[in-house]
């Protein structure tokens, strides 16, 4: 059986997750501006190398929230 984690240690993680998901989620923000921008420019390479970008984010997110869940679970 697992120890369960001292409160300190989870409000540590959690700072630590949520802090890291606050800054993707503003640096998510922004691509899509400069995305907006490029469409409107009608940049298409800009724009796919944007795209690729905010994937990339996304899934960085998502890994995040995966171990968040995984350290809440044991």
């Amino acid at each position: 059986m697992s120890q369960p984690i001292p409160p300190e240690t989870l409000a540590a993680i959690r700072t630590l997750f949520f802090g890291r998901l606050a800054e993707t989620n503003r640096d998510l923000i922004q691509t899509l501006d400069d995305v907006a921008l490029q469409i409107d420019s009608r940049n298409h390479n800009t724009i796919l190398a944007l795209l690729a970008d905010v994937e990339n984010r996304i899934q960085s997110m998502h890994d995040i929230l995966i171990v968040f869940r995984e350290c809440l679970e044991d």
